[in-house]
């Protein structure tokens, strides 16, 4: 009954003094609401357990090469790994792709996944419908079995039981349906639309221990086997396959991480920021809702006194103002998880491909009991501050108090250094929002070495062709380049085996004439890629030596090569390339073609972040003969807005192939945009934050100004009656404001650049300490420590003599 009594009456007081509530109630809804939202990404990116059986055991084992430190295994590698390592239960791998969907309604391309016949039941994954791959379903003479993932299954089949059994026509094969994936199963980032068997795909690898097709080797820990334990183990078994195969083996160790810790280190640096971030908005607001509770306690300390001395015991008076922060910190945490609802879409719009792909993302269970236990630590903080500050008061003294405004020290240096400490954060979050705000800005200047104006972009991904049937897909992309080029408004029309600043494409091994690599130390390696005849003119890349592939660069011509500024650096020094010849593959083989260097071309950028590559172009039609074409983009370079191509581009298509899938259309400049999405999210978000600080801070400038203006106000009467000029009482009350604010800013600026050291890893472009942003950012925080020190001081300045004398 006791705790009812004091709900009621805490109720009561924040009744009476709504402006009070209502502006500490905004307040805590701003920083509860921002933590609660990025915490919601937080714990969905960072935090939340991977969907599979005792998912804390599981690992994901990557080959360490030279220049690549983690790098997907070798077939030939896995297989050894799992034959010689005795630290896990079961050894596994799967391997990412997108196969072509036909004979169920419109062609589409849709994310697939290999996997070992063992890996579900690895995982500890049962399907919802029918049954997993097994080990007889991954052999090379295996008939073609299939999982569907759910979405698809819902989507193509209506979630109909009947599925199962029926045949799906995948990269031009059929397969039997076995079963399907459960709603929740999502591996590497990606929730499959079908799973096959790898084992008869891994029969066309070649006995090749340098080629890399993306296959990932998962394994699970034995019970009781340490980390470090199976790290040496795999580094050992690495070190013996290096010594075996010396010719063609370039894993220098094999790499064991935990897979959930492995998934999430990309997104771990940007999601930390933003969480400190907003921690720094809370303790802001904190501050803030604290010095308005110290300034209303004192403006208590006669009602808390006559009901001391009526015999209320401390802890009785504690409660009770303990209460009262817990009502008025749960009223702005309901406050702040609606705002956080409301933010979330937005939120996760802005993110977009921001966060790894199936990011479960959602205000759940977790995320309440974090906002919770903030609440309910800002409360009892609430209640406690002021009940301390209280009782550091004389009884007597303030029962004698004739003074309305009379006030302690410790009320008021705790006051001063709640504010200090407010300026200080904002400044420090006003600082890493600029460095990112120039760090993006620098971003966009980067010179990407082509025009991405006026292109439309396309993938046209072909499924894999017989060994007698090579030359149809090249024979499909020529066919479709030629019709597309007569397309209205069609300047251009080019295609590649991967664009550029898309953050994709293939790296290979190659080798010079007359310098043959000793060993698998010096095997070299660069970009490649297989294009068509108007690729430099569509994208515009500069011709800076010798020629661009042409048309009559075919099969039967002799091989070419044209290769960028970069590699024509690296290998070739001060000479001329031209003529120079290379061969694909890491030492000299009779049975591969030499190409003959015809040109060198600019660079260009494959990723705005990374350095310039080595880069070779081969003439498509020459490349299929090395390495089968699988994908190619299309680029049509047009003269007017590129959209306007999409009918066209879809029809053209079509005609030409019916069952030919189309993915992913959209402009060059929107591919270019995907680079800035990460950047760009933290940007606006860290801003945003930054914003919100510095607003609250001059908040609780003003407050401590206006407070303190008032409780001065018999010694400004005083001034003013023994002539003190309106300018110099002005003068006075704002200078006790910008030293609130000068302090915060001197630790604020000393606190950032320490901190700034941390954020290097995520700029680009900029100095952790650079000068400009720092400038800004301590003028910002003065203005609006400035702005928040005026008001109090004009309303001090214009006050009648007579007022102030009458009421004091």
């Amino acid at each position: 009954m006791a705790l009812v009594r004091e709900l009621i009456f805490a109720l009561r007081q924040l009744r009476r003094a709504k402006v009070f509530t209502a502006v500490a109630i905004l307040t805590l809804a701003l920083g509860i609401g921002c933590n609660t939202a990025i915490f919601s990404v937080f714990y969905g990116v960072l935090l939340r357990p991977l969907p599979f059986a005792e998912a804390d055991r599981l690992v994901l084992i990557s080959e360490h090469a030279d220049r690549f430190p983690l790098l997907s295994a070798s077939w030939q590698n896995f297989r050894d790994w799992r034959s010689q390592s005795t630290s896990f239960e079961e050894f596994g791998a799967v391997r990412s792709l997108t196969m072509s969907l036909t004979g169920n309604g419109e062609p589409e391309q849709i994310p697939s996944q290999m996997a070992t016949g063992n890996l579900l039941h690895l995982l500890g994954v049962q399907p919802h419908l029918g049954r997993a791959l097994v080990e007889s379903d991954d052999q090379p003479s295996s008939r073609a079995v299939a999982l569907l993932g759910y979405g698809l299954w819902q989507r193509k089949y209506n979630g109909s039981p009947d599925a199962v059994g029926q045949a799906i026509r995948l990269n031009n094969q059929t397969y039997t349906i076995i079963g399907v994936l459960p709603k929740s199963y999502e591996l590497l980032q990606q929730r499959p639309d079908a799973l096959v068997a790898m084992g008869p795909w891994t029969t066309t690898l070649p006995d090749d221990r340098s080629w890399h097709p993306g296959i990932y080797p998962i394994a699970r820990m034995k019970q009781g086997v340490a980390l470090q334990s199976a790290r040496a183990e795999m580094t050992a078994i690495a070190k013996r396959m290096l010594a075996q195969y010396p010719t063609d083996n370039i894993a220098l160790d094999a790499i064991v991480n935990p897979m959930h810790e492995q998934l999430v280190k990309d997104a771990r640096p940007a999601l930390l920021t933003l969480l400190g971030a907003v921690v720094f908005v809370l303790l802001i607001a904190c501050g803030n809702i604290a010095n308005l509770l110290l300034t209303r306690a004192t403006a208590r300390r006669r009602e808390i006194s006559i009901r001391i001395a009526l015999g209320a015991s401390d802890w009785q008076i504690m409660r009770q103002l303990i209460m009262e922060g817990l009502v008025l910190s749960t009223m702005g945490a309901a406050a702040g998880v609606m705002l956080a609802v409301l933010s979330m879409p937005s939120l996760l719009r802005t993110a977009a491909t921001s966060l790894p792909p199936g990011a479960d993302v959602r205000i759940d269970i977790h995320v309440l009991l974090f906002t919770a236990a903030m609440s309910i630590f800002a409360g009892v903080i609430f209640g406690i501050v002021p009940a301390v500050h209280l009782r550091l008061v004389d009884l007597r003294s303030v029962l004698n108090e004739t003074e309305r405004g009379a006030v302690g020290k410790h009320a008021k240096r705790l006051r001063n250094v709640l504010v200090i400490s407010e300026v200080s954060l904002a400044l420090l979050l006003m600082i890493g929002a600029g460095l990112f705000v120039r760090s993006l800005g620098r971003l966009g200047a980067v010179s990407l070495g082509f025009s991405e104006d006026h292109i439309l972009i396309a993938d046209l991904p072909i499924p894999p062709q017989p060994a007698n049937a090579s030359t149809r897909s090249a024979d499909f992309y020529e066919n479709a380049l030629h019709e597309l080029h007569s397309l209205p408004g069609v300047n251009s029309a080019a295609a590649a085996s991967f664009l550029p600043a898309s953050g994709q494409g293939a790296v290979i091994h190659f080798n010079v004439f007359g310098h043959p690599p000793r060993n698998a130390s010096e095997y070299i390696m660069a970009n490649y890629r297989a294009v068509s005849s108007e690729y430099v003119q569509a994208l515009r890349i500069p011709l800076m030596e010798g020629r661009w592939v042409t048309d009559a660069d075919r099969e039967t011509s002799p091989s070419v090569v044209v290769i960028n500024r970069a590699m024509a650096q690296a290998y070739f020094g001060n000479q001329s390339p031209l003529g120079k010849r290379m061969q694909i593959g890491a030492i000299p083989d009779e049975t591969v073609p030499w190409m003959t260097v015809v040109g060198v071309v600019g660079n260009i950028k494959q990723s705005l972040v990374a350095d310039t590559p080595t880069e070779m172009y081969i003439p498509f039609r020459q490349a299929n003969q090395l390495l089968p074409i699988s994908t190619m983009s299309i680029v049509l370079r047009t003269e007017f807005d590129p959209h306007l191509l999409v009918p066209g581009l879809r029809a053209t298509v079509q005609r030409i192939n019916p069952n030919q899938p189309l993915v992913k259309i959209r402009t060059m400049e929107e591919n270019v945009s995907k680079n800035f999405a990460q950047p760009r999210f933290r940007t606006l978000l860290l801003v945003i934050f930054a914003g919100i600080a510095v607003v609250i801070a001059a908040v609780g400038i003003y407050g401590v100004m206006a407070y303190a203006t008032l409780q001065r106000s018999g010694e400004i009467a005083i001034r003013m009656a023994m002539g003190c000029g309106r300018n110099r009482i002005f003068a006075l009350i704002l200078v006790d404001g910008m030293r609130l604010t000068l302090v915060g800013t001197f630790i604020g600026t000393v606190a950032g650049l320490a901190v700034a050291r941390f954020l290097k890893s995520l700029l680009f472009g900029i100095s952790a300490t650079d000068a400009t942003t720092l400038g800004v950012s301590i003028t910002v925080v003065l203005l609006a420590g400035l702005a928040a020190s005026i008001i109090p001081a004009r309303r001090a300045s214009r006050v009648e003599i007579a007022t102030l004398m009458r009421e004091n």
